[in-house]
């Protein structure tokens, strides 16, 4: 539900159709599969979910794959909480820096990153079934800034 209504208008129709859900648990059953020691993943049944990958080397440190909220809960703070929680937790594994990949056209999600500290330092053109979605590539170099930033002690 989070993915149709965040990306209306800036994925084609076709991906977020009736196959998205299914696409989706298999997308989620191979990365959790994989989860490694240092990866940060926090779950809020039904409202939303923060999954954030601490892989040693990665140029930009930990990449933030997904943050999704429930549509109705979008406003409420509980993203703000999912991240700044993820965050407080990778500054407790001195994994100082964290990134994320934004569709450019998602205005929304955009502001909310860059109003917590978020510095857009890159662009790329993708492709997602043959529709242009370009990304900006949004980076921090503090996750506990961060943390404290969402309102996470």
């Amino acid at each position: 539900m989070s993915w149709r209504s965040a990306y209306r208008g800036i994925l084609a129709d076709r991906t977020l159709g009736p196959g998205l859900d299914a696409e989706r648990l298999a997308h989620w059953s191979v990365k959790l599969a994989g989860l490694q020691p240092r990866d940060v993943v926090l779950l809020i049944d039904g409202e939303g979910f923060i999954a954030v990958w601490d892989r040693p080397g990665d140029a930009h440190g930990a990449y933030i794959d997904n943050l999704h909220i429930h549509p109705e809960r979008r406003g409420d703070g509980l993203g703000r909480r999912l991240l700044g929680t993820a965050m407080r937790r990778l500054a407790a594994q001195d994994e100082r820096r964290a990134h994320l990949h934004v569709f450019e056209a998602n205005r929304r999600a955009l502001a909310f990153y860059q109003r917590l500290g978020g510095e857009v330092i890159g662009r790329q053109e993708i492709e997602i079934d043959g529709h242009p979605a370009p990304e900006l590539l949004v980076a921090w170099t503090d996750t506990a800034a961060l943390a404290t930033a969402c309102g996470v002690p």
